[in-house]
């Protein structure tokens, strides 16, 4: 019996015996074929909500995301915080400002009021001869003049208010002017009870001279306010604090001066209905 060997074929030899290496995770996921990983996409990554993700991008930790303000979150809520936030020590301001001025004005009436015999003779005479103009032509009715003349006084008032507000110096110019106003219109007050008694110049003060007044003082409140604004704001950029807002307020005070001055028209005119009314009387 023979056996059959081909002989290109070497003899059998038995090859030694070898281990191979156990398998890791990271071995089996190097040995994976690249376009398995492109497709698969990274494993064992925790899901990020949208928070996460944005505070991560925005490079804020936890507890700086947890620390913001209330205004930042979305909703009408938040913009009603946000807006009171923002205007509410504006308009604080700008009431405690107007109380200020009208302060400053009945200072001022109640000054005029009682130290008119303290003035010097030139200038008690002039203050008699306007008096006494002024007083003529509510009696005798005319009423383009009291138009003429309650027009000017405001326009003047409120141009010096309005160029005041755009220099530094307005920050203590603004309150002295409020304050000889309101002199003014004490020492005015006081000359019409003089010349004409008490009691009628009472009732012509209440019936004439009275609203009109009242009326204009408020106007004049109105734009000092906003002119101690913009001055306050002129101080505070030459001093470095920063000038945020000037801009705003700048055209604000613009457009009031403007509004005042065609409002004062108005007033103007109820003067003159007035003196034609009540000023026959006297």
């Amino acid at each position: 019996m023979w056996t059959y060997r081909p002989t290109f074929s070497a003899p059998y030899e038995k090859e030694p015996r070898t281990t191979m290496p156990k398998a890791t995770a990271s071995s089996l996921r190097q040995s994976e074929p690249d376009f398995w990983r492109q497709s698969e996409g990274p494993r064992l990554q925790p899901a990020r909500t949208e928070r996460s993700q944005t505070d991560a991008g925005a490079g804020l930790t936890q507890k700086e995301s947890a620390q913001q303000p209330v205004w930042d979150m979305s909703g009408k809520q938040s913009d009603a915080l946000r807006l009171r936030a923002a205007y509410r020590p504006k308009s604080r301001r700008t009431l405690r400002s107007a109380c200020v001025m009208g302060v400053l004005y009945l200072a001022g009436l109640t000054a005029g009021s009682l130290c008119t015999q303290a003035l010097r003779e030139p200038l008690l005479t002039y203050a008699r001869y306007f008096a006494s103009i002024d007083l003529g032509l509510r009696t005798t009715g005319n009423g383009a003049m009291v138009f003429s003349v309650g027009f000017l006084s405001l326009f003047c008032q409120l141009t010096l208010l309005f160029i005041a507000g755009f220099c530094v110096l307005g920050v203590g110019l603004i309150p002295v002017t409020m304050l000889l106003k309101g002199a003014g219109a004490g020492i005015f007050t006081a000359l019409l009870y003089q010349q004409l008694g008490p009691a009628k110049g009472l009732l012509l003060q209440g019936l004439v001279f009275w609203l009109p007044e009242t009326l204009g003082t408020l106007l004049v409140i109105a734009l000092s306010v906003s002119a101690l604004q913009v001055s306050c704001g002129l101080l505070r950029c030459c001093l470095g604090q920063g000038g945020a807002g000037l801009g705003a307020a700048s055209r604000r005070l613009l457009r009031r001066y403007l509004t005042i001055n065609l409002v004062s028209m108005l007033v103007c005119g109820l003067s003159v209905v007035l003196t034609l009314v009540f000023g026959g009387i006297f």
